[in-house]
């Protein structure tokens, strides 16, 4: 435990207090890398694609995983088929997946030249600045939507069905029943859920850098891109530690609060 975990972090906390590259011996400048993030407009940029990469594989992946469990929740002939179809892309291996999407998206791509003989003329989805980072979410929810779907499926599976039928002898609808019964019943799994996506998209990295390499216009370089550009292209590893560090403190940070709130937001049964 301390030498894999706490002691690498200790490490990239003091790297962060140098000023260091390759060719240079480690020279120490106390915070300066942390007002230097401070004032760098960059490192605002790379903080705001973040929020925004984050929130939408959050809102995206979970609603659509949560619907797709829910559709997948019945007993029919060859419904095993389509959740293993749903499931698939999980098991891709990553690089692959990006890359095939890379060239299905590209400007005289199959997906561009549909949509311009469709009338949509000028697509470039994923070359766009406007448009790279949503092509870059959607993408990544194609690729993990799996993983939460059966998740899901499982704790909905474990949900009484003669709770619905009550509430449906009642005059409950649907929605109601899913509101009242169904979500608090699979809180604690929606908890789990929620947390392992947050933490999963912010330190997303291997899409994004085969898909874009954090372009166009710097349109998708996450904080996680922004601390490799800086450590292995730039060589300034005080500053890409203290990238790090930041980004740690924040992933910590909102991990702990989701925790202290549990109480409040998760149903457990007696």
């Amino acid at each position: 435990m301390l030498i894999f975990v706490i002691g690498p972090l200790v490490a990239v906390l003091g790297v962060s207090l140098t000023q260091w590259s390759l060719l240079d011996a480690p020279r120490w400048v106390g915070l300066g890398n942390y007002a230097r993030l401070a004032a760098d407009p960059a490192f605002g940029r790379s903080a705001a694609v973040t929020g925004v990469f984050t929130l939408g594989i959050l809102a995206i992946n979970i609603s659509v995983a949560l619907a797709l469990a829910s559709l997948l929740n019945v007993r029919l002939r060859g419904i095993g088929l389509f959740r293993t179809l749903i499931f698939s892309p999980v098991v891709m291996p990553v690089v692959a997946w990006a890359l095939v999407w890379k060239f299905l998206l590209q400007p005289e791509g199959p997906v561009n030249s549909g949509l311009a003989g469709l009338g949509f003329g000028g697509a470039n989805l994923l070359f766009d600045p406007a448009t790279a980072l949503w092509a870059v979410i959607l993408i990544e929810v194609l690729k993990a939507v799996g993983l939460n779907t059966v998740i899901f499926l499982s704790a909905l599976q474990g949900v009484p069905p003669e709770l619905h039928e009550a509430a449906r002898l009642d005059g409950a609808s649907p929605w109601q029943a899913f509101w009242r019964i169904t979500l608090p019943l699979i809180s604690p799994t929606f908890f789990l859920v929620f947390i392992v996506t947050l933490i999963g998209a912010l330190k997303l990295f291997t899409p994004v850098y085969v898909l874009t390499g954090g372009g166009p216009a710097d349109a998708t370089t996450t904080l996680i891109l922004y601390m490799f550009k800086q450590g292995f292209q730039f060589f300034e590893f005080g500053y890409a530690s203290a990238v790090a560090t930041v980004l740690f403190v924040a992933v910590l940070g909102l991990t702990l609060a989701q925790w202290a709130l549990r109480q409040r937001l998760v149903f457990y049964e007696d």
